[in-house]
């Protein structure tokens, strides 16, 4: 009990990097890509780079893959990358309900552990859409669902000589709820802005600072 409590603990230091925020409404038929830059704070200062990809599968269809890391002494250590997709369930007027479904693999490590995993995102949002603007509330939740766990032997000689490397399932998950909304600038550039809490699954313990907030670019061509 205590390993999956350290997991969970881990995890949730690790940056949420929500898929690309996106306007239906001011996406020209002729713009068919999104390339997205996300800054912002998401458990620590993170950078999200990002390409997504509009397709009709009966509904409006956005296919997303993304690289986030925190800023940090070493860039590249701690990562997510995020592949998956949103798609426009609903629509009356200006009012749009948009699904998201998205797999993640994280990676993490410090001197004493290193975490690899995988889990998924699963997210609803529901707001007023125009051409030029838009603005939604979002709930969603993000689970790691199996992490390998390899220690060092820092951690061996100074913590416990009888730690067992391996997959461990399932391990932490969190629920975050807040807003997001764009401006559309010259038809080609949204600048986005996410915001909102988070909440660890069940009784595991909150992140330090349980928010987050990320401003972004995003250029359609």
């Amino acid at each position: 009990m205590k390993k999956i409590i350290t997991i969970t603990f881990i995890l949730m230091t690790i940056t949420i990097s929500n898929a690309q925020d996106v306007n239906w409404k001011s996406v020209d038929p002729g713009q068919r890509s999104l390339g997205h830059f996300q800054f912002g704070y998401d458990y620590g200062v993170t950078v999200q780079l990002g390409y997504s990809r509009f397709a009709n599968i009966y509904k409006p269809v956005l296919f997303t893959l993304d690289y986030s890391f925190p800023m940090g002494e070493k860039l590249f250590d701690d990562f997510t990358l995020r592949y998956g997709g949103q798609v426009e369930i609903y629509k009356i007027n200006n009012i749009s309900v948009t699904g998201k479904i998205l797999g993640n693999f994280r990676r993490y490590q410090t001197s004493m552990v290193r975490i690899a995993s995988f889990g998924a995102d699963f997210s609803v949002l529901a707001g007023f859409y125009k051409s030029s603007w838009h603005i939604a509330g979002e709930l969603g939740f993000d689970k790691a669902i199996s992490s390998h766990l390899k220690h060092s032997e820092e951690y061996r000689n100074n913590v416990w000589a009888e730690i067992k490397d391996g997959w461990y399932v399932p391990t932490g998950g969190n629920w975050y709820y807040g807003i997001q909304g764009s401006k559309t600038i010259g038809g080609t550039y949204d600048i986005t802005l996410r915001a909102g809490a988070t909440n660890a699954q069940g009784n595991d313990e909150d992140s330090m600072l349980p928010f987050y907030f990320q401003l972004g670019l995003n250029k359609k061509f």
